[in-house]
């Protein structure tokens, strides 16, 4: 399954998901090559599947998944309408590869349910960042993580770690799946300071502090999503609860306001004039993940 905007022939290119054929776990693959290996939590390994979508044969409805009669305006069971995006079927089921509409609960041709929380897919072979042990799936309230089951550490992708931060029920629900957990002996304290390699694209991660005042230093690829030490989430989400985000958030905007300031008493052409065109077209194009942690975050000085 793919799941973003449509390019070409009509064929999603952002999100891919591909389903365990022994127990059905969805994985998110969109990092992965075709063909690499996946070892899904119930032991299967599978290689990762990019097919090309075909329409579905037998339509089955998208929110209860009940079988749909011939040119039905509404379904039988659920009377949930057929809508113009349901035809238009530009998501791509994660087991049969048949197209289905974005945001479906069921897919059309197989009735598989789709998750709406996928497993992050770890390729065979990958370890921890930190200490080298393996790493598992998890979910966490309903947020998929990859966790370090010898120093406690996690990854956490883009999507997880915005929502974790800055929807309180969300940071709620993992708050609570985290209660509890056991003290382990911090690495971090054992090692001097290193740049973590991402689990995703093996590139270096950049090591941030996140909020600019939490000191909590975190380490982020910007491209895939972050990767938390033991009980670094936790320290996160209560400066979050605390406010310190909001705080941040003002801070930036009065030290935007002096540097425009300063700026704009500078002499024309200076070197600090230049620097500013430089930096603000880069401010304002981050996404979502990008603002949380680039522009508000700032790098380990």
């Amino acid at each position: 399954m793919r799941d973003d905007k449509l390019v070409g022939d009509g064929i999603a290119t952002a999100r891919v998901l591909n389903a365990c054929d022994k127990c059905g776990r969805q994985y998110d693959v969109s990092h992965l090559d075709a063909g690499r290996k996946v070892r899904c939590e119930c032991g299967t390994t599978f290689n990762v599947r990019v097919q090309q979508p075909h329409s579905p044969r037998a339509l089955k409805c998208s929110n209860c998944g009940g079988v749909l009669r011939d040119a039905a305006r509404k379904c039988d069971y659920c009377s949930a309408e057929i809508t113009l995006e349901e035809r238009r079927l530009a998501s791509i089921c994660p087991k049969c590869f048949a197209r289905m509409a974005v945001g479906a609960k069921f897919c059309m041709e197989c009735g598989i349910e789709v998750q709406p929380q996928a497993l992050f897919a770890v390729a065979e072979g990958t370890v921890c960042p930190r200490c080298k042990a393996s790493l598992a799936s998890r979910i966490l309230g309903n947020v998929a993580v990859v966790e370090c089951a010898h120093c406690g550490g996690f990854w956490m992708a883009q999507d997880a770690f915005v929502n974790a931060c800055e929807q309180h029920d969300i940071g709620g629900e993992i708050e609570r799946a985290l209660g509890g957990r056991p003290p382990v002996q911090d690495p971090t304290q054992q090692a001097p300071v290193s740049y973590l390699k991402c689990i995703a694209c093996g590139e270096l991660m950049w090591r941030k502090n996140y909020g600019h005042t939490s000191g909590v230093i975190i380490d982020v690829c910007n491209k895939h999503g972050a990767w938390l030490d033991h009980r670094e989430l936790e320290r996160i989400l209560a400066f979050v609860r605390g406010g310190g985000l909001e705080r941040a958030r003002r801070l930036e905007i009065e030290q935007l306001k002096t540097e425009q300031e300063r700026v704009r008493n500078a002499t024309p052409g200076s070197a600090a004039g230049s620097a500013w065109l430089d930096i603000e077209p880069t401010r304002r194009r981050g996404n979502g993940f990008e603002t949380l942690i680039d522009l508000i975050g700032t790098f380990l000085r």
